[in-house]
């Protein structure tokens, strides 16, 4: 008891100890840096080197804005997140897709010193993408089919090495013995399954099984090695496998490899970058080099087509992403007959071409209505808020409706908008919000939207619910491009 006693007391000693040091610590830890940003879809992917202190890096402040810190008291107005465990590597979520988000980043120790300056600011902008692939292929599944054939389940599609797909794999026994593998190569029905062929496994050994880093997915993405790279199964006893039974087809019943009812039936140009093709049938195969644009009056000078969507609603209808085109130029669309309707026929070479003329755009159309001011909240009940704000002022008289947002995470993220025509909201708009969590705090922004789905910025208010009872409580105003909440001297 005596011995317990005296290491207890060194501990508490040893803890008063680094407390007083601790206490003592004023130097703030170096400024971080090589801040890098990889945009994703709604989210965004921050990297940093690590900072260094004299006690020791507890953390990292991330701080996230919509417009750039230029000067020592700017600020940034979502705030900071705090990241700890040695991270430097952080991706923020739950942003909205093209919009431009700015970033810096400053290291804390435990004493709450914080970097004295900020770290180099990077601007990124979300944005969903056709390609969008920045995940690595798993193995999911391993089984032998037979005593030499093992069949390897991925997540998604892969290629093996050109040289030898063998080389991409490795098979060892529980025992410690290895399997050689003699072949290896991808499933021509389904690219996400290869095929190893190994020597003579043993009847009901475990096997683990090894995928290295040649493998790839269709977007060159490689497995990682220690990220669910392995599987287990067990040697079979099979000689082979039986062969299904294949019904015979009628060599003589040929279908047509062009449909001549298949067809380019109209074009909307909808914006420099943007066309929407409609066809006469189904498409099922399409891809950007199946399309061909040239100036009408000068053939050499053509526009690359970057993507094809084909309408998940309508597959007759397809949207092509393409680069700049010439306002108001008159363009001549081509369609290789690689394009194939839901019967794998070719579109007919007396509909594949089609002139159209590239919008004119109006710049009035791309201005935004004013924003509204004075928005308020105010506190009905625990979970009812009342907003009213001054309308827009609307000098384009184009005003049509505003939208109305609402967040939990102060305005980093917002919910899906609530629409309201503007006309109906009259000089004193009004709203009612409902239906809210007591305690919960809140941020509301409302934007302005013309007849052309121009919207403005926004002017956000935060409020905080009481926990039971009527109250008022309605926290400042700031707009996307006003006043933020954090504000630090950054390095010029």
């Amino acid at each position: 008891m005596a011995l317990a006693v005296t290491v207890s007391l060194l501990g508490m000693q040893a803890n008063a100890a680094f407390a007083e040091v601790v206490e003592d610590d004023k130097n703030p830890p170096s400024m971080v840096e090589n801040l890098e940003a990889v945009p994703g879809d709604s989210e965004v992917t921050l990297s940093w080197d690590p900072a260094t202190d004299d006690m020791g890096v507890l953390g990292y402040y991330l701080y996230v804005g919509v417009n750039p810190a230029d000067g020592d008291d700017d600020d940034y107005e979502f705030g900071s997140i705090s990241v700890e465990d040695g991270l430097t590597t952080y991706t923020v979520d739950s942003l909205t897709n093209n919009l431009s988000y700015y970033f810096a980043v400053t290291a804390y120790d435990e004493a709450g010193n914080e970097s004295e300056d900020f770290s180099n600011e990077v601007e990124v902008t979300p944005q969903e993408s056709e390609v969008g692939d920045l995940t690595a292929p798993t193995v999911s599944d391993a089984e032998a089919l037979t005593s030499s054939l093992v069949m390897v389940e991925f997540s998604e599609p892969v290629m093996l090495p050109e040289d030898d797909g063998a080389t991409a794999f490795s098979l060892e026994a529980s025992d410690g013995s290895g399997l050689d593998i003699i072949d290896a190569y991808v499933s021509t029905d389904d690219a996400s399954i290869v095929m190893l062929v190994t020597s003579e496994q043993t009847a009901g050994a475990q096997y683990i099984l090894t995928a290295g880093i040649t493998v790839e997915d269709l977007n060159g993405n490689p497995v990682e090695s220690g990220t669910s790279d392995t599987a287990v199964f067990t040697g079979s006893s099979l000689d082979e496998i039986e062969a299904p039974e294949v019904e015979e087809e009628d060599e003589e019943e040929e279908e047509d490899t062009v449909d001549t009812d298949f067809m380019l039936e109209d074009i909307d140009a909808t914006e420099l970058t943007e066309l929407e093709l409609f066809f006469s049938q189904e498409v099922s195969d399409a891809d950007p080099e199946d399309f061909i644009i040239q100036m009408a009056d000068d053939a050499s000078e053509e526009v690359e087509v970057l993507s094809v969507i084909v309408d998940e609603d309508d597959a007759m209808m397809l949207t092509l992403i393409t680069e700049e085109m010439e306002a108001g130029a008159d363009y001549i669309l081509s369609v290789e007959t690689d394009v194939l309707n839901e019967d794998g026929q070719s579109i007919s070479i007396d509909g594949n071409e089609m002139e159209f003329e590239a919008p004119v755009l109006d710049l009035a159309d791309l201005i935004a209505p004013e924003d509204i001011t004075n928005l308020l909240a105010n506190i009905t009940n625990e979970s009812t808020v009342l907003l009213s704000w001054d309308p827009s002022i609307d000098s384009e008289g184009d005003l049509v409706e505003y939208f109305v947002y609402q967040s939990v995470d102060g305005g980093l993220s917002f919910g899906e908008a609530m629409e309201y025509l503007a006309s109906e909201m009259g000089d004193q708009p009004q709203l009612s919000v409902d239906g809210l969590t007591p305690g919960q705090t809140y941020t509301f922004k409302v934007s302005a939207v013309d007849a052309n789905g121009n919207k403005s910025d926004g002017v956000m208010t935060t409020v905080t619910l009481p926990e039971s009872g009527p109250g008022m409580m309605a926290m400042g105003m700031f707009s996307l491009l006003g006043a933020g909440v954090v504000s630090r001297r950054r390095k010029q």
